[in-house]
């Protein structure tokens, strides 16, 4: 398997959050994606140790209090750095079973435009916060969706910001606990989540309104162009995947496999295809599709080196590409390996991404896919092919995350995730540009 010496208990932690989807099982008190933001110093996550993680999650679990880092004392926002430039260095049915082994091949055919060769990094306006992540993107590039922590003295309703053109165009003020939008559409209508006490709920915001989905408990992940929403209904023990036809409709569950009892949609391509996962047991969860013709099909499981994996988890659609990662098991000693991978909606084959990107990869359109490349460190990067672009570091900045990737792959964003001091950490909202 690839990377298969990347370790650290950070690292294995959050590989062991992720399928949980940040969702706490109790109130909000714990917001983990921001301490997955905050917690990790490598953020290169290959394999895990389930004793180790879940002392993590027992940790978590039991706080009383936020395991977030203070934010750091305010300071008004500096310029952007200098301009930095990167150079290059048959479709399955809704029966697939899943265990259905399907090999990688590099001949799965997609559109792979020419590698960008000019690339430039700029932080984001936050008004004075120093702590901010960037959660989501429209397809266009224009729009970014993010969270701000303030400090003491600042304003605390100002949580979540929406950014247009790389300017501050709102703050939408979603009620509740650990609010966050999720993905924005490319006339700014945009969803998230926030919680109200134990429970979580969706939210829709449009042009400075903002409303609770309909159905009550659950979570708004995704929003395409014709304003179609997925997400899931009930608790973090008992999801189901969901699909809002409206921003104000009624939701319709989604249909699971057989033999799954949850699951949730996470992402929704211009067409409809919806992309997410369902299983019988949270974190054992698989790849699965709602297809615009009203059909389910689960994704096959592909095999790599000869092995087939245990599970598949996308990550991104994009017309008729889903990235995401293969997820091998050793079940003797509890470890988890992954491998970057694209998968045809029409042809039904997947792909290696080279540079084995991650913690979570996005494609576009054009054949790019956008994640992180490199076995020693955290750094961003575009592949184009077997071309790996390294993307250009904001300042001092070591480690990084991805959270959207425009359509046409020109405009990504993110933020950093180093930059300790005094065992703090400082978060910088990030987009990038390329060409």
């Amino acid at each position: 398997m690839r990377n298969e010496e990347q370790k650290g208990d950070d690292e294995r932690a959050v590989v062991l959050l992720r399928p949980l989807r940040g969702e706490p099982a109790g109130p909000s008190a714990v917001d983990v994606p921001r301490a997955m933001a905050e917690g990790s110093r490598r953020r290169r996550l290959r394999r895990w140790s389930s004793g180790v993680a879940m002392a993590a999650v027992t940790a978590l679990a039991v706080s009383g209090g936020s395991v977030a880092a203070t934010a750091l004392t305010r300071r008004d926002d500096p310029q952007p750095a200098p301009s930095m430039t990167a150079s290059a260095g048959a479709p399955a049915s809704a029966g697939v079973p899943a265990s259905a082994g399907v090999t990688a091949s590099a001949g799965v055919g997609r559109p792979v435009a020419v590698a960008p060769t000019d690339c430039t990094v700029t932080r984001l306006p936050t008004g004075g916060v120093e702590k901010a992540l960037v959660t989501g993107g429209d397809p266009s590039g224009r729009y970014l969706v993010g969270r701000l922590y303030p400090a003491a003295g600042q304003d605390a309703k100002k949580r979540v910001v929406l950014w247009k053109d790389g300017k501050i165009a709102a703050y939408p003020a979603l009620a509740g606990a650990d609010a966050s939008l999720e993905d924005v559409t490319t006339d700014g209508i945009a969803v998230g989540s926030s919680f109200d006490g134990a429970d979580r709920y969706g939210w829709v915001y449009r042009d400075g309104l903002l409303w609770r989905l309909a159905g009550g408990t659950g979570e708004a992940r995704s929003i395409n162009e014709d304003r179609v929403i997925v997400g899931s209904l009930g608790g973090v023990l008992d999801r189901v995947p969901a699909r809002w036809n409206g921003m104000t409709a009624e939701p319709v569950r989604l249909r699971l496999p057989d033999g799954a009892t949850g699951g949730s949609a996470d992402y929704i391509g211009a067409d409809g295809t919806i992309a997410g996962t369902a299983g019988a047991e949270a974190g054992n969860e698989s790849g699965v599709l709602w297809l615009p013709d009203g059909t389910m099909r689960v994704m096959p499981l592909p095999t790599v080196d000869g092995r087939r994996a245990d599970f598949f988890w996308p990550e991104s659609i994009v017309g008729d590409t889903v990235a995401g990662r293969a997820v091998f098991e050793t079940a003797e000693i509890r470890e988890r390996t992954f491998v970057a991978m694209t998968y045809s909606i029409a042809g039904g084959g997947y792909r290696e991404v080279a540079g084995n990107v991650g913690l979570r990869s996005y494609a576009a359109a054009n054949g790019w896919v956008a994640g992180f490349a490199g076995m020693d460190d955290a750094k961003p990067a575009i592949v184009a092919g077997e071309t790996v672009v390294r993307l250009p570091l904001y300042r001092e900045q070591r480690e990084y995350v991805l959270s959207s990737l425009s359509a046409d792959g020109k405009v990504l964003g993110g933020y950093s995730t180093d930059g300790f001091t005094n065992g703090e950490v400082r978060n910088l909202p990030l987009m990038w540009t390329c060409r």
